[in-house]
């Protein structure tokens, strides 16, 4: 945990998603360990979108789509793309579009990232990966090549619940811990973008392209 115990409670609570109507699909997620975002992330996605009303998402990671369901329920006009190659989750996501009335917005994509990114040509203004975590390289050149100018990349989990930056805290060791180290000193320094690791959730990576 990134926060101390006390500190990360008053925010979690803080945090809730009553407002958003969510609260108790999130809730069941939870307590289901399901791999979900955190309650500050899904909040910060959601505002990015709202902030910027991109025309075009991609989602690498559905699982059962919440953060593509908090960031749908945001948008106005544009859509979001959603890769997982799970079925038996993208079935639960669908249902969790259809009861959030979002589903209009979201295009699911089944089958696994690595492939089914080589048959999407499109550009686009967000581009959040939440996938696994030794795939995040190759997502990360895809990103790249694919974002638009003044698009932002979000990636999720680049602290690894602790195990990047404290490693031997953790026996056994976390086998994806080598490929997020060097990522993230990557995704620090990639030139023509604005980039940073965030102390939210389980660390978020944010990165804009400039002009």
């Amino acid at each position: 945990m990134i926060l101390n115990e006390k500190l990360s409670k008053y925010l979690d609570e803080l945090l809730r998603l009553d407002l958003d109507d969510t609260e108790e699909l999130y809730s069941y997620l939870v307590e289901n360990k399901f791999p979900v975002v955190g309650r500050d992330t899904a909040r910060f996605l959601a505002q990015i979108v709202l902030i910027k009303q991109p025309e075009k998402i991609l989602e690498i990671g559905t699982n059962v789509g919440f953060s593509a369901l908090t960031m749908a329920k945001v948008l106005r006009k544009g859509m979001i793309y959603t890769i997982d190659y799970r079925e038996d989750l993208q079935k639960q996501a669908l249902e969790n579009f259809k009861k959030f009335n979002v589903e209009d917005k979201i295009k699911l994509i089944n089958g696994r990232a690595e492939k089914m990114l080589h048959r999407i040509e499109d550009k686009f203004d967000i581009i959040f990966i939440d996938a696994d975590k030794r795939g995040y390289p190759l997502y990360l050149d895809y990103a790249l090549e694919h974002i638009n100018s003044g698009g932002i990349i979000l990636v999720d989990n680049l602290f690894w619940k602790g195990s990047v930056y404290s490693p031997e805290s953790f026996d056994p060791p976390k086998t994806a811990v080598p490929t997020l180290i060097e990522f993230n000193n990557r995704f620090s320094q990639m030139k023509n973008f604005k980039s940073q690791l965030l102390a939210i959730g389980d660390g978020l990576g944010f990165a804009i392209k400039l002009d």
